[in-house]
């Protein structure tokens, strides 16, 4: 199973950021506007990407809310 890239995750974190308004507010990639979502894909696809990117989403989410680094 392939993981999300370095490059992937900054994409990610950096729309998380500009993003978020509170808690609630992002929970799936599915938010993310399609266009970055063809980006995302074009960086490094994989059968996994979509899951790979909720969880991270998950962890970027629980980070911001609680305080708590995975």
């Amino acid at each position: 199973m392939r993981q999300l890239s370095k490059r992937q995750k900054n994409y990610i974190k950096q729309w998380f950021n500009e993003a978020w308004t509170g808690a609630g507010s992002i929970y799936t990639i599915d938010q993310m506007p399609q266009d970055m979502q063809d980006i995302l894909e074009a960086m490094n696809d994989h059968e996994t990407l979509w899951q790979n990117s909720d969880r991270f989403i998950a962890d970027l989410a629980t980070e911001k809310i609680y305080g708590v680094k995975k």
